[in-house]
């Protein structure tokens, strides 16, 4: 099966805007502000939708620990653009709170609210919740079920356990009441060929990216998730497979490349810093981990440069994001704030906007 099809060969994907910056060096309320300046001239110039994660306890991604606040503010500063977080690491969080929270973004928004769902895999993270570490994955979709059913209006039952004695069951409903009847829900993975299924067969759409994963592998993963639908009954062309792709648009690649090296380097090795575990190495061992963080550093740095990354003039943005949409990308949430400068970004805006 293919994995985009029915594709003209002119067609690109949606374009949204992704923020997930690295914020050692910079003003929180700096970069809060260029966050919100960014939104604006998104919604301006008529990009599909504004993505940002959860992080938690590291400086990658640490203006960003709760994104239903952050998408309060979005909401509150845009008229049109759609609202997204990418992701709520639900395993981390209540369904009960989860879906109360959600609702007040969706009404504040006017139903612009939509919610990529991940399992989470910094142990860190789950200081905040440690019993669901190990079964994150079966507690993701058993916890998204339960929001999904609070976004409708249903009730579930817990048990108030603060009187001694036998747990009385309570009965219980979220308000505010969800703006939209039903809400857009992505799966976040990597490079999981089971959660591709998994989110097709469910009838949900995928949030991912190329940490991990090859563009060939890519391609594989989208076939997966088309062939899951189809095989459960559902349109194989009507979930959506939403890309976060670094970007970075308006002169050519080439004259590009001298801002882009040092800020992919500086980007991408806060992320492996995030990434490494917490133990202290012996000397020996660090001098060997530093070689091989560096030469693994620069193969990273050259991949995004390669193909990896979305850069260079409108007209090389279009003919490689002709190549997404051939591929079985729907969207395109293009990450800006990896290092750049703020006109950097605007004028990745505005050029990418030229093609919309």
């Amino acid at each position: 099966m293919n994995a985009s099809p029915n594709v003209a060969g002119d067609a690109i994907p949606q374009l949204s805007v992704f923020c997930f910056s690295d914020v050692a060096r910079d003003s929180f309320a700096e970069k809060y502000e260029q966050l919100l300046s960014t939104a604006r001239l998104a919604d301006e110039l008529n990009f599909h939708a504004i993505w940002t994660p959860e992080r938690h306890f590291h400086t990658f991604g640490g203006m960003f620990p709760n994104p239903s606040i952050i998408s309060a503010a979005l909401a509150a500063c845009t008229r049109r653009i759609g609202i997204r977080a990418g992701s709520v690491v639900l395993p981390l969080h209540d369904p009960l709170r989860v879906a109360e929270e959600w609702a007040l973004v969706d009404n504040l928004s006017r139903g612009r609210v939509g919610i990529a769902f991940s399992a989470g895999w910094q142990r860190n993270d789950f200081v905040l919740n440690a019993q669901n570490y190990r079964q994150r994955h079966e507690v993701l979709f058993t916890s998204l079920e339960q929001v999904q059913s609070l976004w409708r209006g249903e009730s579930v039952t817990r048990h108030d356990l603060s009187l001694p004695g036998h747990p009385e069951p309570v009965t219980l409903q979220t308000w505010p009441p969800a703006y939209q009847d039903t809400i857009g829900v992505w799966i976040t993975t990597g490079s999981n060929p089971l959660l591709f299924s998994e989110a097709g067969k469910r009838g949900l759409n995928v949030l991912t990216h190329l940490i991990a994963q090859t563009r060939e592998q890519l391609q594989e993963n989208c076939a997966s998730y088309r062939l899951a639908r189809q095989v459960a009954g559902l349109d194989p062309a009507a979930g959506k497979i939403t890309l976060m792709m670094h970007t970075q648009a308006g002169e050519d690649r080439q004259a590009l490349l001298p801002r882009l090296r040092p800020a992919l380097t500086g980007y991408l090795q806060a992320f492996m810093q995030l990434s490494e575990n917490l133990h202290e190495p012996s000397t020996l061992a660090r001098e060997a981990s530093d070689k091989k963080r560096a030469y693994t550093l620069k193969l990273g740095v050259e991949k995004y440069l390669s193909h990896y990354g979305l850069f260079g003039s409108a007209a090389e943005c279009l003919e490689q994001l002709r190549q997404l949409k051939r591929e079985g990308i729907d969207e395109v949430a293009g990450l800006v704030d990896f290092g750049m400068s703020q006109d950097s970004v605007e004028t990745t805006l505005r050029t990418l906007a030229t093609l919309l």
